[in-house]
């Protein structure tokens, strides 16, 4: 039996935000329990990506306080701010392009996505959700510039 193998291309992405999605492995916990719920936040990134594709690769989250006056949050968000990045791979191309746009589909898929908040961020919410435009947006996407081949 032979097998055929493809070349196959990953496409990298980067997720940006203002909510605290810190990957800190606890699984249970009670509603109250921090530790946890950060966890919930990070695994609603996780199951909204994968509502299109698989993400593969996941480097992150890290979190740093900087000044986000030159990133792409709404204008609500000024000065010194804690903020996480993280980033994934998938498999197939063009999963969330729009018009030309390669993350819109992400941001529709992430738009008004609940999560839980007054965790360790320090942006303070209008409603306890994702937003990923307007003066309130706390998310954005980067499509990455690198492709990877792999075999």
């Amino acid at each position: 039996m032979t097998i055929s193998t493809s070349m196959n291309t990953l496409h990298y992405f980067a997720v940006v935000t203002l909510v605290d999605i810190t990957r800190t492995g606890v699984l249970h916990g009670d509603v109250d329990d921090s530790g946890r719920n950060q966890h919930r936040n990070w695994e609603t990134v996780l199951q909204t990506i994968g509502l299109r594709a698989q993400p593969m690769e996941i480097q992150g989250p890290s979190m740093q306080e900087i000044d986000v006056e030159k990133l792409e949050f709404g204008e609500m968000y000024r000065g010194s701010q804690r903020v996480w990045t993280m980033s994934f791979a998938v498999e197939h191309i063009d999963v969330w392009k729009e018009n030309n746009d390669p993350v819109a589909g992400l941001r529709r898929d992430f738009n008004q996505v609940p999560i839980i908040t007054d965790l360790t961020e320090t942006a303070r919410f209008m409603l306890p959700i994702f937003y990923a435009s307007g003066a309130i947006k706390n998310i954005y996407f980067k499509s990455l510039s690198q492709d990877v081949n792999t075999s």
